[in-house]
């Protein structure tokens, strides 16, 4: 009896060992990126978290505490290149999410390609492709690793959300149709000749329907006291209008007539379906099948949509991130049935934070305000006319705190581009909220102490950005379209646009946190030692050391 029972707890012993040793390679690796998520959304709405979601992931992951972007802009954009390169936009070439393009002549939006069609809706809203990225990501290289083997899928309601980090050679990468409510994708994708079967069964669910078929109310009973209770002054962003002077509980049908499928993005609903989706890629794509590690991008877009018409004090941002905290458990969940932690790396951090509401801080007697940059180009040609004696078009576009000259007109004018950018430079330091003027010569030569001269060297491509930069005071912002009444923006090298979260969760990770500065650009060396594979080729970030105890 008794080498009978030796026997067995020799079974049991060794199948446990078995099945609880960490693999060599992770079946998956998840990115995760909250667009727009503050640093402090971890723990501002902590106590309503459930215990799946963020608390899980800051409970039994490794989270550095001190994460911040190392470059302005801070847009979504620059912000999922970098995550996934590991290069800022001096290098990845992503300054923005749309620009004056030098190359083209013309304004351009990020990831637009008139070469490519939409697959799955005769919209134009698949026109696009990652070519402008200048870097590999990292889930190019870890195709790259081993001929191919691993699968790449991309999942994001904005398209460049999803585009930039599936990088050049992905299997799939999938956006939102505002026009159908339809996931869809572009004849530059292998999946391109049609939808995949399932994704069109997919979208034969009619899933935004069914989530913008009930009305939007607090997932909490109770009120809300980690949001201000008298916000709703401020919270009538111009993103989406038909929102305004309206609050909680929406009556989203009703919304739905004005807003069509895009009101989904500025729900929390829109997350739901997101996840819903790659939930669904993982199942139907079979990524995490076999031994070879494949690559899941998920961006969440819709706090970012939400904040941005609401503002960060909103009831409405703390209920989006309330019911994201469930989604997170509901994934986790998903993740341990199918493969098991130790079978799965997740890392999960934002593409930049978001602002104060200026208005706001102006009714505290904080120092705040709005610059107005989109009548700046106008009044700045007045200006150059007015100190020259000649009359023209000096200026392509003011944008992204940048200003792309004519260099063409200064040329046919016999204008020195010198005499023009001085104009300009010292109408730009007379304005309020400007706290400096520089020619992009000029701040390439700005010794490192010179506040924030590094962050936005690092934001500046030589073929690509404008060539006169200027800067704005703290909790001032250019957006002056639509977050001059309330809502929120962001885009500056300030903490509350750079600090952002950064958990990693699963396979070889510890428990534990750092405080240790981090910067956004580490993502992606850190996940290709821990792969053992190349980093990006553009990569400038270092490896994690702490992560990589034990590995």
């Amino acid at each position: 009896m008794r080498i009978l029972l030796l026997f067995f707890v020799l079974i049991f012993t060794t199948f446990n060992t078995v099945f609880s040793q960490t693999p060599a390679k992770p079946k998956l690796v998840v990115g995760i990126v909250v667009d727009q998520m503050r640093y402090d959304f971890l723990y501002r709405y902590e106590s309503k978290y459930v215990s799946g979601g963020f608390k899980r992931l800051l409970g039994e992951g490794f989270s550095c505490e001190n994460t911040h972007y190392n470059y302005a802009p801070t847009y979504t954009g620059p912000g999922h290149a970098a995550i996934y390169t590991g290069a800022t936009p001096s290098v990845s070439g992503i300054i923005g999410n749309e620009w004056w393009d030098p190359e083209w002549r013309k304004h351009r939006y990020v990831t637009t390609d008139e070469r490519y069609k939409t697959v799955g809706s005769t919209s134009d809203k698949g026109q696009h492709s990652p070519s402008v990225l200048l870097s590999t990501t990292i889930t190019d290289e870890l195709r790259l690793s081993n001929n191919f083997q691993s699968k790449v899928a991309s999942v994001c309601l904005k398209d460049r959300g999803s585009i930039l980090p599936a990088g050049h050679i992905p299997n799939a990468a999938y956006w939102f149709d505002d026009p159908t409510g339809n996931w869809i994708t572009s004849t530059y994708y292998p999946d391109s000749v049609g939808l995949p079967k399932w994704v069109q069964d997919f979208n034969a669910r009619r899933l935004p329907d069914t989530l913008l078929s009930k009305n939007w109310d607090k997932i909490v009973s109770g009120p809300y006291h980690e949001s201000f209770a008298d916000w709703d002054k401020y919270n009538d962003g111009d993103y989406a209008r038909y929102f305004i002077g309206k609050k909680m509980p929406y009556d989203l049908p009703d919304l739905k007539k004005t807003g069509g499928y895009s009101l989904l993005r500025f729900t929390p609903f829109g997350s739901t379906y997101t996840l819903d989706f790659a939930m669904e890629a993982v199942n139907r794509m079979q990524l995490g099948a076999d031994e070879v590690p494949d690559f899941l991008c998920i961006s969440f877009s819709g706090p970012d949509y939400c904040g941005h018409q609401f503002g960060i004090h909103a009831e409405e941002t703390e209920d989006t991130y309330l019911r994201l905290d469930r989604d997170i458990a509901r994934f986790l969940e998903f993740l341990d049935k199918k493969f098991g932690k130790n079978n799965v790396l997740v890392f999960l951090t934002a593409d930049h934070g978001g602002a104060e509401t200026p208005v706001h801080l102006n009714d505290l007697r904080i120092p705040a305000g709005v610059f107005p940059e989109s009548q700046t180009e106008e009044i700045l040609e007045k200006a150059i006319a007015a100190a020259l004696g000649i009359p023209g078009n000096f200026i392509h576009e003011v944008g992204n705190q940048q200003v792309w000259l004519n260099w063409d007109a200064m040329a046919d004018l016999d204008v020195k581009p010198e005499d023009v950018a001085s104009v300009i430079i010292d109408y730009l330091r007379a304005q309020p909220g400007v706290y400096d003027a520089f020619t992009r010569e000029e701040l390439m030569m700005f010794p490192p102490e010179y506040p924030f001269a590094p962050e936005l060297r690092r934001g500046i491509h030589p073929r690509r950005s404008g060539d006169i930069i200027f800067q704005l005071d703290p909790a001032w912002h250019a957006d002056d379209k639509g977050f001059s009444k309330g809502g929120t923006t962001h885009g500056s090298p300030y903490p509350y646009d750079t600090h952002v979260p950064l958990i990693w969760y699963g396979w070889k990770v510890k428990t534990g946190e750092t405080f240790a500065p981090v910067s956004i650009t580490d993502i992606a060396p850190t996940l290709a030692a821990m792969l053992r594979i190349m980093e990006p080729n553009g990569n400038q970030g270092n490896v994690i050391q702490e992560i990589m105890v034990g590995n």
